[in-house]
């Protein structure tokens, strides 16, 4: 939709546009397509590099510009330069971020947007000039050819946003359409009538200059509204239109348009106010000015294209009553809640919403059929386990509650919803990513369980601020972080904390964050695990041992959508039964994980009594995000940041090898060794470097190993005498009058090396209860592949005695 920027040296008479075909995309009779819904979501354009020419390239489809100089009037395709007809690629949304001298995009063009490699397309451009001005347009054309009248036409598609410029002044889509009996191949001439409730705003303006993730649903809006009374004669054509101006000051983001589906109403029926819903006589073809229906009544259910609106705002009564379910099954049929808004149409004035209420009540009395709900109308869910019953288009305004005591467990459908409400005790767990573009209110009561699944927030408007997104949440209503799910939430740069409602299954400790840089808005997310690390691996989990001295036992992992730019004031909060018993509130301090290892910060700042118990503590300055911890040990979570151990035999001893990053408060290390890998015993000291922040290497021979498995580790001793332990290092002996076990540890398969002159070797492997698990083939090798991971012997007999040996099995 938007524009390829022409050189100021250049401006000469433009190329006219070719003229297209005659040609729409056709609503066809019942017997065809069953009047189903206009799909579009560019996919096709996949992997080309081709000019698009209008209701060519996609039938349909049209994709042109104007411009505001009168040098150039008249219509372009997308792909028309002075030179003559250019490609339209793929992008990313990063050929937006390289400048030219002049500091114009160099990526100013049309394209087809999408993840690199991935199948997935949006129409659109980065909407750049150093020219003139002007307006780049996508049309979608259509025809009703099915024999019978469309009543209503339901318009609905996301806007993708895959490029940021920060200009806001020009950065939205409007939405137009024209209706004709003659052919509509103009997408500037004719009667254009606006659709306000399709207009949307660029949603990451206030973010970091840079690519975006248009698939992301932060950076993505969906649209939706139904031009009610639109009475589409036979033979008659509509189109639908997008436009978006291009100019560098007012505008120059990269938008696109995605996943278009139009959807006509053809046989429509209200409901009565009151009463039950699955009789065909409380419905009707008009509503009378009693407020009751007239008209025709639908013969049944199970009819093909038929629409059922629900009206009336009974939120208690289950309408359901003549059968086990009311059944709306036929081909293209569906039920919606509520009567949408429509713009005006001709003489037709617009008309409000007209909000209902439609309750699936617990028992066999349920809905079966595909559900929408209009704006400001509500689904009340009583019943958990109502698998034939779909959520189709959630209106922004709309509200779906799940509604269960403790003992109703609900499955929360994933949707794109409007409102989403949380009621009850009962538990309430994720099936899938949800996307909230509302309020999501946990009723003081609900904890909701995300699993491996995400919850995102959409950016609430400005007008209405940046708190309230979330309502109801505290220590008995909160987001349970019980997996790699997290809540994800717009921080933008207003200096406002954005409330992070998470805790585990046992705990609230929640996080907030704020901002307040130019150009820092991003979308956060945060969870929240049980324990501290002593290290963590790419994917966030706990990859070390736990530290248990000084500690709240709790991580918050938080991660930011696009990286840099942002410089946040992260809060944490918890409870004094999270902490380790030698931990200090007063002390306390937030310590971040990066780089493979804790950082060394320590806050002067006492914490915060948030309520007997419960307390909360801030860092500010944060620009990278990985785990994070709280810790009261002056400065970090870690005394001592052990970087690695080693153990390995030299001559007829053992050599011990290890490295620290930095310490703390260090009096000394304990090399300790054991012949079980269980019970440890002292070989050896090495005095600890006391504070220092730079890398220090140590090392310890032990002259007299034990003959066979050794196992060996660290207990470094700090100067108020707090211990931690290392990892345990495994080394194996090979004296000639000693039997070993190679490799040690070991996968599944492994060999016994018998003493020098031992002759043949008897052997057998037994796990820690005694039991044989193995037996040891002449030649030495046997294998463990049905056995668990752990410790096993092997007891070897040989004409110089029997001996044993240990061994691991990874």
């Amino acid at each position: 939709m938007l524009k390829n920027y022409l050189r100021k040296g250049l401006l000469v008479a433009l190329l006219t546009s070719s003229v297209a075909a005659h040609a729409q995309y056709l609503f066809k009779s019942a017997t065809v397509n069953g009047l189903g819904p206009y799909v579009q979501n560019f996919d096709d354009l996949a992997g080309t590099s081709a000019p698009f020419v209008s209701n060519t390239t996609l039938v349909g489809v049209y994709a042109k510009q104007t411009f505001d100089n009168p040098l150039f009037g008249g219509e372009y395709e997308s792909g028309q330069r002075m030179a003559g007809i250019v490609p339209l690629t793929g992008d990313d949304g990063s050929k937006g971020e390289s400048r030219d001298v002049y500091n114009e995009p160099n990526g100013a063009a049309w394209y087809h947007f999408g993840a690199p490699g991935s199948s997935d397309r949006a129409l659109g451009g980065i909407a750049a000039t150093n020219t003139s001005s002007g307006i780049g347009y996508v049309g979608i054309r259509l025809k009703n050819t099915s024999g019978v009248t469309i009543k209503n036409l339901e318009v609905q598609y996301a806007m993708e946003q895959w490029y940021n410029s920060s200009q806001t002044l020009a950065a939205q889509v409007n939405v137009d359409y024209r209706r004709s009996t003659a052919d509509i191949t103009s997408l500037k001439a004719g009667t254009w009538t606006s659709v306000p409730d399709l207009g949307v705003a660029a949603p990451s303006t206030s973010t970091a200059i840079a690519a975006r993730d248009g698939n992301a649903a932060t950076n993505r809006r969906v649209l939706r509204t139904t031009l009610v009374g639109l009475d589409l004669a036979q033979n008659e054509e509509i189109m639908i239109r997008w436009s978006y101006v291009f100019n560098t000051q007012t505008n120059g983001n990269g938008l696109s348009i995605d996943d278009v589906v139009i959807t006509p109403q053809t046989n429509v029926y209200y409901s009565n106010l009151t009463g039950d819903i699955d009789k065909t006589n409380s419905w009707g073809t008009t509503i009378t000015s009693s407020g009751g229906v007239g008209g025709a009544k639908p013969g049944n259910f199970s009819a093909p294209d038929q629409t059922f609106y629900v009206r009336g705002t009974d939120g208690t009564t289950n309408r359901v009553q003549q059968g086990n379910a009311w059944t709306v099954s036929g081909q293209n049929s569906k039920i919606i809640v509520g009567i949408p808004a429509s713009p005006a149409i001709g003489s037709t004035p617009a008309m409000a919403a007209i909000p209902a209420t439609l309750v699936v009540a617990e028992g066999s009395r349920t809905v079966v059929g595909t559900i929408d709900v209009a704006e400001g109308s509500t689904l009340r869910i009583l019943r958990p386990d109502a698998p034939n019953m779909r959520l189709g288009a959630l209106a922004t305004t709309s509200t779906v509650e799940y509604v269960g005591d403790a003992a109703v467990a609900h499955t929360i459908r994933p949707a794109s919803y409007g409102n989403l409400v949380l009621s009850g005790a009962g538990s309430k767990t994720l099936g899938g990513d949800i996307l909230v573009n509302g309020t999501l209110d946990l009723g003081n009561t609900a904890k909701l369980n995300l699993g491996a699944y995400n919850v995102t927030l959409t950016r609430p408007d400005v007008a209405t601020g940046y708190q309230g997104s979330i309502r109801n949440a505290g220590s008995t209503a909160y987001i349970v972080t019980n997996g790699l799910g997290s809540l994800r939430q717009t921080v933008p740069n207003t200096g406002l904390d954005v409330l992070y409602p998470v805790g585990t299954a046992t705990s609230y400790t929640p996080a907030s964050l704020r901002q307040s840089a130019a150009q820092s808005e991003d979308v956060f997310a945060v969870r929240v695990a049980d324990n501290t690390h002593t290290q963590y691996n790419a994917n966030g989990s706990g990859a070390g041992a736990v530290v248990t001295y000084q500690n709240v036992k709790k991580t918050w992992h938080v991660a930011e959508e696009v990286a840099g730019n942002s410089d946040v004031t992260l809060t944490l909060q918890w409870n004094t039964s999270d902490a380790t018993p030698d931990f200090v509130p007063a002390a306390a301090h937030i310590n971040h994980y990066s780089g493979g290892a804790w950082d060394r910060y320590f806050s002067a700042t006492a914490p915060t009594t948030v309520s007997p118990d419960v307390y909360a503590i801030s860092r500010p300055g944060i620009t990278s995000f990985s785990p994070f911890g709280i810790s009261s040990r002056s400065p970090g979570v870690l005394p001592v940041q052990l970087a690695s151990f080693t153990a390995a035999p030299v001559g007829s001893g053992v050599r011990c090898v290890w490295q620290t990053a930095a310490e703390l408060n260090n009096a000394r290390f304990v090399v300790e060794r054991s012949a079980t890998g269980q019970s440890f015993r002292a070989v050896g000291t090495v005095a600890g470097r006391g504070t220092t922040t730079t890398s220090h290497q140590y090392q310890f021979t032990d002259a007299t190993p034990l003959p066979g498995v050794n196992y060996y580790r660290l207990r470094q001793v700090d100067t108020d005498g707090t211990e931690t332990l290392s990892d345990v290092a495994v080394v194996t002996t090979t004296g000639t009058g000693v039997a070993y076990v190679t490799p040690n540890p070991g996968a599944s398969q492994f060999r016994v090396v018998a003493p020098a002159g031992a002759g043949t070797v008897q052997a057998e492997v037994l796990n820690l209860l005694g039991a044989t698990v193995a037996v040891v083939r002449p030649d030495g090798s046997f294998e463990l592949t049905s056995q668990p991971a752990g410790i096993y012997v092997v007891r070897v007999r040989t004409p110089l005695g029997v001996q044993t040996t240990r061994f691991i099995k990874e």
